[in-house]
């Protein structure tokens, strides 16, 4: 096949690269932004661990769309210092994904990281006007990639209390937000 090299109105005269080097370009140029870019995941509970194959299925699908996944709260609460007290601007956030655990010590949630969540609320509201935390039960992962959108945390409450505590804190900053922009 010719290389052709478009003239004004696109057909015409020779061009000197392959119709493969035009497409990936032309692909590059075009493709969206990751779904999970910019975004932190913590996977908390001690219920990911009963399913190897949900855990590894969920961790995949997370690194797949572009998102970190912190191992730790101590890793959590490092980010929550470190990548949002820098950028509160630049639409970073931390998934705290939560499991199905009805016991708060079984939660993965740690006091240390509680408090930080609370003090990143209570410190900061103005600076954070679009919730850089979200705590969500695991069907908000499902629903985001259904919607192809990171979806806010309103309708994923986790059902352990401590989690829900901070979903709470979550869909607050949440209802502030929605408050500001009337």
């Amino acid at each position: 096949m010719e290389n052709m090299k478009p003239d004004s109105n696109g057909l015409g005269a020779k061009r000197d690269f392959s119709t493969a080097f035009y497409g990936v370009s032309s692909l590059v140029a075009s493709r969206p932004s990751l779904l999970f870019q910019n975004t932190f995941v913590y996977i908390c509970g001690s219920e990911w661990k009963k399913s190897t194959t949900m855990l590894k299925d969920v961790q995949l699908l997370l690194r797949e769309g572009g998102g970190t996944i912190l191992t730790s709260a101590a890793q959590t609460i490092k980010i929550l210092r470190e990548e949002l007290d820098c950028a509160s601007s630049s639409g970073k956030k931390v998934i705290l994904l939560c499991d199905d655990s009805s016991d708060s010590k079984y939660s993965g949630i740690s006091a240390p990281l509680a408090k930080s969540i609370r003090h990143l609320f209570n410190g900061n509201l103005k600076s954070y006007a679009h919730a850089p935390v979200l705590a969500v039960n695991s069907k908000w992962l499902f629903d985001s990639i259904s919607c192809a959108k990171l979806l806010e945390c309103d309708h994923f409450q986790p059902t352990n209390p401590l989690a829900k505590a901070m979903w709470k804190l979550c869909a607050n900053q949440n209802v502030v937000e929605q408050m500001e922009k009337v």
